[in-house]
């Protein structure tokens, strides 16, 4: 017998004949010898920490289970506030950023965040994001379903603006992301303006390193633009840290973010 998740053997699993008190444990490698009353009754087995498991022997004399590990999952982006000072080293030198996260509730942690940056003068970058966290959610994966905003007016002659709305199936350390995106452009020394509709596709990775970063980069393909959103992420304690780069038609951005986080609670309400 053995775990699912890194192949190691399963010492001192319970293992019961369902429906009676015949039972017995696994041995330092896994092993157990057990006789059952019935040759196709039901083992089960059941350990602290682990998935209570059926198997039904059907007459089988020996046989080979893999367990899986329990889980109780901590959501530990749930009430919090994070606050960056960021600048933009191309266009946009003077910005900031806040996230906002929710307590959980039953139908996930409810996020926002809002970022500006500018360079006092005609150009401005903003972008605004609305999420719905861990609303599908169990030991293996979760899903995430978010709305993002992007708008930008650039050199007197860029006006353009992008919803999205996306959705991250997260799988341990990966997060693959798909969504639709409606992207409302304007030339203004052609008077071009074009309305067009795309589809956003994208990746993400967590490292277990120093910060802890988790970077994600997505492309938005329309009928004659892609758009280019690449991003790392990540913080220790208090310290929170960003690089995010984007790019459409001639506009691009590499912003650098420097921030802190704090937690808070909410009061229970009386029963």
């Amino acid at each position: 017998m053995i775990f699912k998740e890194d192949k190691s053997t399963a010492p001192g699993i319970n293992i019961v004949e369902k429906g009676t008190e015949n039972g017995t444990v696994t041995d330092k490698d896994g092993a157990f010898k057990l006789t059952v009353e019935d040759p196709d009754a039901t083992l089960v087995f059941s350990f602290i920490g682990v998935r209570t498991q059926e198997f039904e022997l059907k007459g089988k004399r020996e046989i080979f289970v893999t367990l899986k590990l329990d889980c109780n999952k901590d959501f530990f982006d749930s009430n919090e506030v994070h606050v960056y000072a960021n600048s933009g080293v191309i266009n946009n030198p003077v910005g900031g950023q806040i996230d906002v996260a929710s307590p959980w509730i039953f139908l996930g942690v409810i996020k926002g965040s809002y970022a500006y940056q500018t360079n006092l003068e005609d150009n401005k970058m903003q972008t605004g994001q609305l999420e719905l966290a861990h609303s599908i959610s169990n030991c293996d994966f979760d899903i995430d379903f978010r709305w993002n905003y992007r708008q930008v007016n650039f050199d007197n002659n860029l006006d353009f603006s992008v919803n999205s709305f996306e959705t991250d199936l997260n799988l341990r350390k990966v997060k693959l992301i798909a969504g639709y995106s409606r992207l409302d452009f304007t030339k203004i020394e052609t008077a071009d303006n074009k309305k067009l509709s795309g589809l956003s596709i994208g990746v993400g990775r967590y490292f277990n390193i120093p910060l802890h970063p988790t970077a994600i980069l997505k492309v938005g393909l329309y009928k004659d633009k892609v758009e280019y959103q690449a991003s790392i992420q990540g913080g220790h304690k208090r310290f929170l840290c960003f690089l995010k780069f984007y790019k459409l038609d001639s506009f691009n951005e590499l912003s650098v973010g420097i921030g802190t986080g704090f937690g808070y609670r909410t009061k229970k309400g009386k029963g």
